[in-house]
C-alpha cells in the first residue's frame, strides 16, 4: 500500500512538473522581457501619402525610425521624387522630427515619362555603381538631396544586386557613409533575404534584411513569412558581419481561381472576410490569417494576411535569437489592434 501511495505521489508530482498549464506564463516572462528591448520602426509608402500618416498619428509613441519611401531614379540616372513623397517627407519632417528620427528611403526603380517604370532595376544599380566616376557623381547627388531635403538620414534600398556589382556596390556604401557621416548624417541599408551574407560589409551603416517575400505575386496563397523561413534566414544572417535588423511585412494577398492575384492591407482583408462572412483560420506554420471564399460568380477566392497576432508571433520568434530591431513594411491600412500592439511600445 505504501508503495502505492508513494507511486501516486510522485506521478502526481511528474504530472504537476510537466503540465502544459504552466508554460504560457514561462512564454509570457521572456516576451515581456523581449518587450522592453523592442525597437520598432515603420515605412510610409509616397503612394498612400494620407492613409500612411494616419496610421503614424495612431502609433508615433512605439516608434523609433521613421523611414518615407521613397525616391526613385529618372530617366537621368538622378533622385526623383514624387509630388506626395515630397508632401508626405515634409509633413513627417514637421510634425515629427522633435521626436523621431526621419530618413527618405531611395530605391533603385527607373522611372520615366515614356516608357513602363522598371523596379529594382538591376542595370540602373550598375550604372549608378560601376566606377569611381559614378559612385562619386550618385553620391553628389545623394548629398543634394540630403541638402535640399534637410534631412537626418538616408536609406538605400537598392535589390537585385547582381554577383558582379556586389564589391562595388559594398564600397559605394562605405564611400556614401563616411560622406554623410562628415555632415553627421546617418546611413541605413536594405538588404534581401537572397544577399550573400558572407559578403563582408562596411562597418557604420545600419542594416536591415526583409523578411518576407515567401509568398506574393509570384506564388500560390500562403503567407509572407514563415517559421521555418525565418529560421534559415537567422541562419543565414548570423554569417554576417554586421548586426541586423529584421524587417515584417504587414497586409497580405488575394489569390482568386483566373491566376489573379491581389495585394491587400489589413484593413482591406478584414473587410472582405466581414463581407463574405469566411471562417477565419490561422495557419501553425506561420501565424498568419487565412480564409477562402466562393464569389457571386462561383469563383474561388483565397486570402492569407497578417494581422497584429500573427506580427507578434514574428517579432517573439527573432526576439527569442537575439534580433530586437524590427521595422514595418508598411504604415497604410493597419488594423486597430495593430496600432495599438505598436504604440504600446517604449522608443527608448
Amino acid at each position: 500500500m505504501k508503495n502505492f501511495v508513494l507511486f501516486i505521489c510522485i506521478a502526481l508530482l511528474f504530472i504537476t512538473a510537466c503540465s502544459p498549464s504552466k508554460e504560457p506564463s514561462a512564454v509570457a516572462k521572456i516576451d515581456a522581457k523581449n518587450k522592453e528591448k523592442l525597437r520598432l520602426s515603420i515605412w510610409l509608402p509616397e503612394w498612400q501619402n494620407y492613409f500612411a500618416m494616419e496610421d503614424l498619428k495612431n502609433s508615433q509613441k512605439g516608434l523609433h525610425d521613421i523611414r518615407v519611401f521613397g525616391a526613385y531614379f529618372n530617366s537621368n540616372d538622378e533622385l526623383l521624387l514624387t509630388e506626395n513623397a515630397i508632401d508626405m517627407l515634409q509633413q513627417t519632417q514637421q510634425q515629427f522630427t522633435k521626436s523621431h528620427h526621419v530618413i527618405l528611403t531611395l530605391i533603385n526603380d527607373y522611372v520615366t515619362d515614356n516608357a513602363p517604370s522598371v523596379q529594382k532595376d538591376s542595370k540602373l544599380l550598375h550604372r549608378l555603381v560601376y566606377d569611381s566616376a559614378a559612385r562619386k557623381r550618385h553620391i553628389s547627388n545623394i548629398l543634394e538631396v540630403v541638402e535640399q531635403y534637410q534631412l537626418a538620414g538616408i536609406e538605400i534600398d537598392y535589390e537585385k544586386v547582381a554577383q558582379e556589382d556586389l564589391k562595388k556596390y559594398t564600397l559605394f556604401l562605405k564611400e556614401l557613409y563616411q560622406a554623410l557621416s562628415k555632415k553627421n548624417k546617418t546611413l541605413h541599408v536594405v538588404l534581401e533575404p537572397s544577399f550573400p551574407f558572407d559578403v563582408k560589409l562596411p562597418d557604420g551603416p545600419i542594416y536591415t534584411v526583409m523578411a518576407y517575400n515567401v509568398h506574393g505575386y509570384h506564388s500560390g496563397p500562403g503567407a509572407k513569412a514563415t517559421f521555418s523561413f525565418l529560421n534559415d534566414l537567422v541562419k543565414k544572417i548570423k554569417k554576417s558581419n554586421q548586426d541586423l535588423a529584421i524587417a515584417f511585412a504587414t497586409g497580405g494577398f488575394e489569390w482568386v481561381a483566373e491566376d489573379k492575384t491581389f495585394a491587400l492591407t489589413e484593413l482591406e482583408a478584414e473587410q472582405i472576410l466581414a463581407d463574405t462572412k469566411a471562417e477565419k483560420r490561422r495557419d501553425k506554420a506561420s501565424g498568419a490569417v487565412y480564409f477562402t471564399y466562393i464569389d457571386d460568380s462561383g469563383i474561388s477566392h483565397e486570402v492569407w494576411y497578417a494581422d497584429q497576432v500573427t506580427l507578434e508571433k514574428w517579432v517573439n520568434y527573432v526576439q527569442r535569437r537575439n534580433y530586437h530591431d524590427v521595422v514595418l513594411w508598411r504604415a497604410g491600412g493597419l488594423g486597430a489592434k495593430t496600432l495599438q500592439w505598436i504604440g504600446e511600445h517604449s522608443t527608448k
